[in-house]
Order: structure tokens, then sequence, then C-alpha cells
């Protein structure tokens, strides 16, 4: 029987139990072998079509014979670590980071490394950053032998949950590649017949380059809607705990006003019948996430988001690296989104089309003119 989790609805339990299986599992920009490997495998075990394109993004496809409007759920599987950049002699090695961390974290942090013969733990002795040509270089020293090409993360625990949190060492943005295998995972065990693409990006902590390559390469086809999830550090205005977050934009875009009013107008739908859902509607602008690339390049799109604390390992208060962690229920509300979305995508071509509002004259007795909703 498979191991549960005290007091988590059942929905919460299998989005925990896909989380656990993927959050185990390294990663980094550009060495997101182990997470591809299981998303792929995941998938299969599903029937659910996946392709993979010459950057190393996952393109999985569920329900390819229906004929719906393109929707397409998008999260990146790489986190902010490092990369061994000379085999180790002496005990010591020299790496490159990946990833929005600021230099002064790196005196708190210890590393470990997956090497061939087993995790080596590393300490970081120097840093040697580039500002200009955005090189972040690291010296250590290991306990064991590493090889140049290793994938390094922070040393912290891969997945635990303690009350309505869950804590790991790269919940951004796994977390998002857990809500849509968990959206696939649902889709199948509820028959729900429409037709999904799940897209799994890399490299987005070293400047969206996943993104980048689907939209140039063409990977997906412009008649989709994207929609790219994060997680996203917790704002004021946008607090953990409080639902999914439909996010209206980010640092420097703000997305297709047709797509975050029909997630939207399909929140509200949901609220109504499920009293437990909840959602807000933000600007969330602490960062840039892919869907500014999917929007310069022409794509409709939208992003949602969970609040994250810890954002990229930084506790903010103690000025150290620490396990990154989001709401439970947050999740499962992210998840439910999802579902409501896919049984309603066939009106998503509707919201897409230009309306002009329709307002009715009213001349009152003192000639106020007023013109109200028809």
């Amino acid at each position: 029987m498979a191991k549960t989790t005290p007091g988590k609805t059942p929905l919460q339990q299998r989005i925990l139990k896909i989380g656990k299986e993927l959050l185990d599992r390294p990663t980094a920009p550009f060495r997101e072998w182990e997470v591809r490997s299981h998303i792929r495998q995941f998938c299969r075990d599903r029937d659910i079509d996946v392709r993979e394109d010459g950057m190393g993004n996952l393109i999985a496809t569920y329900g390819s014979e229906y004929k719906n409007d393109e929707i397409a759920f998008a999260a990146h599987m790489d986190h902010p670590g490092f990369i061994v950049e000379t085999d180790s002699r002496g005990g010591k090695c020299r790496a490159l980071f990946y990833g929005g961390v600021d230099e002064e974290y790196f005196k708190t942090g210890r590393v470990r490394i997956f090497a061939e013969g087993g995790d080596v733990i590393g300490k970081i002795t120097r840093t040697e950053f580039n500002k200009k040509r955005n090189i972040k270089r690291v010296f250590m020293q290991v306990d064991g032998p590493v090889k140049k090409g290793d994938t390094g993360m922070w040393d912290l625990k891969p997945f635990s949950v303690r009350s309505d949190k869950l804590y790991s060492r790269a919940c951004d943005d796994l977390v998002g590649c857990v809500s849509i295998l968990s959206l696939f995972d649902e889709l199948k065990r509820r028959r729900i017949k429409k037709k999904v693409v799940g897209v799994f990006t890399s490299a987005e902590e070293a400047g969206l380059q996943g993104a980048k390559y689907l939209c140039m390469k063409r990977k997906i086809a412009k008649k989709t809607t994207l929609i790219a999830i994060e997680t996203s550090s917790q704002l004021g205005n946008a607090k953990m705990g409080d639902g999914v977050v439909i996010r209206v934009g980010d640092a420097l875009s703000v997305f297709t006003p047709e797509v975050t009013a029909f997630l939207t107008s399909t929140a509200r739908k949901l609220k109504k019948k499920d009293k437990s859902f909840k959602f807000q509607r933000k600007l969330m602008d602490g960062g840039c996430c892919e869907s500014t690339i999917y929007q310069a390049f022409g794509y409709k799109n939208s992003a949602v988001c969970i609040a994250l604390g810890n954002y990229h390992n930084r506790n903010f208060k103690k000025k150290q690296i620490e396990e990154e962690y989001v709401s439970v229920t947050d999740l499962e509300d992210m998840v439910k989104l999802f579902i409501a979305t896919v049984r309603d995508v066939d009106g998503l071509s509707k919201a897409l089309k230009p309306q002009l509002p329709k307002f009715k004259e009213e001349i009152r007795p003192l000639g106020e003119r007023l013109f109200n909703k028809a």
C-alpha cells in the first residue's frame, strides 16, 4: 500500500506522491537529465505521447486524438545549480553556477555533487563573479572525486512535508512540472477527453534558453495558447496560503489579457462549485518568466503560479541557503484550476475573439446620460 501523508485530501496525496518521485531527482541548468528521464517515463506509463527537441525540452501530448482548442501548460525542469568545470585534483575543483543567487549567499551553503562514484560534498572556498559576462565561478574543496561536467546542487533535502508546507531544494520549478504531471494523472484518472500539451523546458535559470529555442524553432504550433507555470517569490499582495495566482504579468511583460480573463472566469466558476478553492489575480513583478518569451514571439499566453518561500534557496532574513517551500493547499488549487481549464477549453477560442462591450443609454429626468451594461 502506498504511503500517505496524514491530514491531506486524496488529491493532495496523489500530488505529493508525484512530487516526491520528481523532487528526489537532481537538476541544474543544462543538466536536467534525470528529471527529463522521469517525466518521459511517467508520460509513457500513461500512454501520453512525448517527444524531445534539440535543446532537451520535452513536449508531451495527452489526448492527441481529440480536436479541441489548443492549450499548453509549460514549466521548466531546471533549478539554480552547479556544473563542475574541472576534474578534482588534491581534493579541489572549480565549478560554474547558473541562476539568480547573490554572491554573499555562497559563503553559507554546502554543495552536493552527483558524481559517478556517489554523492560528493563540496565546501566553497572562493567565488569569482564576472557580472558583465554573467559568469559565476566557484572554487571548492571536495570530499571525493568529481569530474568535469558533473551536476551540483545546494546540499539540502529534496523533499519533506510539514503541516501545509512542502519543502525542497528545488521547488522552482520542479513543483511546476509536478502540477503538469498531476494534471495528466487526473485527466487519465477522470477519463477527460480533451487534448492538452505539457511543455517541460530546459535552462530557464540560465536565461530562458529552452523557451527561446522552442519559439525560434517553432516547436509549438502558433495557434496554441501557452500557460507558463512558476513558483514565484511571494509578495506583499500575493501571499502563500491565499490560493493559486493567475498572473497578469511579470517584471517585463503584461500577458494576453483575453487569456488571463479566461483563466479568471474559469476560476470564478470553479469557486462557486468548490468552496475550498482559492485563487488570486495579481501582477507578479518580482522577476520574469517564460511567458515573456512566448509573448515576444506572438503567442497568446498567460501565466499561473503559487507563492514561493526562500526564493532560489535564499532565506532573506538570515542571509543563508535553505530549502524553498510552497503551500500544499495552493499547489492543490493550481491543479484544480488546470483541470477546470481543460474541461472548459472549448470556450477558449470564443474568449480570444475581441468583443466590444455593449451599453444601453439611459437619459434621466435631470439630463444625466448614463451608459449601463446591456
